[in-house]
């Protein structure tokens, strides 16, 4: 069980994206945007939902959210606020998640709500699902060949009439583009990265 919250909608839900291996299902509004967050992520290579055994010493469950990283796999848990453990504690439940393979991975309310970040994913999700022409699709993907650039010159380069910010909003969504999201506020400095599909491959 996910660790609940004032945030917590009236029914089970579900999460995706291209990184993730199947839905997962979340019931808690915090636990969404830290997913939200967490696909936009380059160093987040694939998320995935684990069905484990609840563990009584320390008390954990195994279930739920699984972050691939370069550096291991963690399991996500979300909190209003950061549970106050000693050093004992903190060693013990090291010790339970590393016979699993797993790290973990904790985030709080003020880690989730901090800014830009916060502001900037959600409206990279905004757009989530909405159509991009094969044509745009194109331009930018040619324009991005050049390598990083802020969206105000990938606007010139792809020559496109559409909304610029609003088209690398959809295709980060899709995994297809990297925005540079923990910096400033989304707009034509934000840095757009192309993602090649040799490495999206391995994701």
């Amino acid at each position: 069980m996910l660790v609940g919250s004032v945030h917590r909608p009236e029914r089970t839900s579900l999460f995706t994206s291209p990184k993730c291996r199947g839905m997962i299902p979340v019931n808690d509004v915090l636990v969404r945007r830290a997913l939200e967050q967490a696909a936009l992520d380059s160093s987040i290579r694939e998320i995935k939902y684990r069905e484990g055994p609840r563990i009584e010493c320390p008390p954990i469950s195994l279930s739920g959210a699984v972050l691939r990283r370069e550096d291991g796999l963690f399991l996500l848990r979300v909190h209003e606020s950061r549970p106050d453990r000693n050093e004992q504690q903190d060693a013990q439940l090291k010790f339970v998640l590393q016979r699993y393979g797993l790290q973990l991975l904790e985030r709080d309310a003020q880690d989730i709500f901090r800014e830009p970040m916060f502001s900037n994913a959600r409206i990279v999700w905004s757009h989530a699902g909405k159509p991009v022409s094969l044509n745009d699709r194109l331009r930018f993907s040619l324009a991005l060949e050049g390598g990083p650039q802020r969206i105000i010159d990938l606007e010139a380069r792809a020559s496109s009439s559409s909304d610029v910010l609003a088209v690398v909003c959809v295709l980060a969504c899709e995994n297809l583009v990297q925005l540079i999201l923990q910096e400033a506020p989304l707009g034509p400095q934000t840095i757009v990265r192309g993602i090649n599909v040799e490495r999206r491959s391995k994701v």
